[in-house]
């Protein structure tokens, strides 16, 4: 069987190195005849440990912070696809010190899956929440959000129900949900990690808020500066767009001719 290997494609990670650390990955179990299964991850956000490579042994996934492409052989040579000692080894991913005392909401997913995988996904309650917003109706979506004491993130912390509930009932045959990833204030990538660690999610909650108020249409705004994250998103997009057709075709039974 494989061994899972996780190593970030993700904007801070590549930035240094993560990309040239999974190919010398990949080439040095091939050179020793060992069976990798190479994911691709986003960031669980502590970017001054990346490259954070992580490897699955049993029921943990235990981290290497830090790695280079120089670090690469002694990995191996330390046995780290068995979870083996080495200078830059940190343990179990979710013992590490910055991480293990958060509550992970929004961001849970990150790091977590292998963004593009629709299978990892759905196994981690992708579209989950949607079905169920589907069930209760719009109406009952923006109760339950209003209920919740959701607000804006933004300085005046506005209510979502009370703005969701607006867009509802104002009148208009077309109507869209916007989502803003500019991130225009300095020194905030939380828009980017989660883009880029689970865009799908972010595809869901579009499609939770559309389906709420009314709207058939959405947009992102992504800043210029964000390349692999666009690319990341257009392969999510279409991912989805895959999977509702896919779904659609099973609804009213249709089958493909070949």
């Amino acid at each position: 069987m494989a061994t899972r290997v996780y190593v970030p494609r993700e904007t801070a990670a590549v930035s240094v190195g993560a990309d040239d650390v999974a190919v010398a990955i990949a080439r040095q179990a091939k050179e020793q005849g060992l069976a990798i299964e190479l994911v691709r991850n986003g960031s669980w956000g502590a970017s001054w440990l990346e490259p954070l490579v992580e490897v699955v042994v049993g029921d943990k996934r235990i981290a290497y912070g830090n790695v280079s492409i120089d670090d690469v052989p002694g990995l191996f040579a330390a046995g780290f696809l068995d979870g083996g000692d080495h200078d830059r080894r940190l343990g179990p991913v979710n013992e590490i010190p910055y991480l293990i005392n958060q509550e992970r909401w929004t961001f849970w997913r990150c790091g977590l899956v292998a963004p593009l995988d629709m299978d990892d996904f759905r196994a981690h309650r992708g579209f989950g929440a949607f079905e169920k917003a589907v069930e209760i109706g719009p109406q009952g979506v923006i109760d339950s959000v209003r209920e919740s004491g959701l607000r804006g993130r933004g300085g005046a912390g506005f209510p979502t129900g009370i703005k969701w509930q607006t867009v509802a009932d104002a009148a208009g045959d077309q109507k869209y949900v916007a989502c803003n990833a500019d991130e225009g204030d300095s020194g905030t990538f939380s828009d980017r990690i989660l883009m880029e660690g689970d865009p799908l999610g972010l595809i869901e909650s579009m499609l939770i808020a559309g389906f709420a108020v009314g709207a058939s249409k959405g947009y992102i705004y992504l800043r210029s500066e964000y390349p692999l994250t666009q690319r990341i998103l257009s392969r999510a997009i279409a991912l989805a767009r895959g999977a509702w057709r896919e779904r659609e075709r099973e609804r009213l039974g249709v089958r493909e001719q070949r």
